[in-house]
């Protein structure tokens, strides 16, 4: 869909424009809807490719003896 700069600048853009009483709450849902976009791919990055996610996952912790 769009990748983290697009909804970067398209957050910025909601945060300057003029928003008329009638459009708040329209405005204001499309605000939540982009940051929560925007956490899902964070969080998608900071995990790795998925293949290396996988990995992390089915290692076992290794007792010290």
């Amino acid at each position: 869909m769009f990748n983290k700069e697009e909804l970067q600048v398209l957050r910025s853009s909601l945060n300057v424009i003029d928003i008329k009483g009638s459009n708040a709450r329209f405005v204001a849902a499309l605000q939540i809807k982009i940051e929560q976009e925007f956490d899902k791919i964070q969080k998608e990055f900071e995990a790795g490719p998925p293949e290396l996610h996988e990995k992390k996952e089915d290692k076992k912790p290794i007792k010290k003896q």
